[in-house]
Formats: C-alpha cells, sequence, structure tokens
C-alpha cells in the first residue's frame, strides 16, 4: 500500500477510537459533565497533534 494511504487510514483509526471512548464515559449518569472536561480537552489536544503531524509527514 501507499505510505499516505496507510497514514491517513492509521490517523483515522485512532481519531475514531479516541472519540469513541470520550463518548462512551457520557453515557454514565454517574459521571457528569465537568467530570469530563479534562478527558475532552487532552483528547482534542491529542487529536490535534496527530493531525498536524500526519500533514507534515504527507508534505514530505
Amino acid at each position: 500500500m501507499n505510505k499516505k494511504t496507510i497514514t491517513i487510514l492509521g490517523t483515522s483509526l485512532s481519531i475514531l477510537f479516541l472519540v469513541g471512548l470520550a463518548t462512551t464515559l457520557t453515557k454514565s449518569p454517574m459521571i457528569g459533565f465537568l467530570d469530563i472536561l479534562p478527558v475532552y480537552l487532552i483528547m482534542g489536544l491529542a487529536i490535534i497533534m496527530m493531525l498536524i503531524e500526519t500533514f507534515e509527514n504527507l508534505k514530505k
């Protein structure tokens, strides 16, 4: 497979995993929004860093 295709596929799967993990936390009635807010912030930063790294690798 092409390196760009594998990079995009891997990044997409990892983003889907992180989003799924974060949405699973919101389904619990015992966990409030303020408890999940730091998780959302860290997940958002991780996704942004993954996307920046992916686009830098695709430029090469």
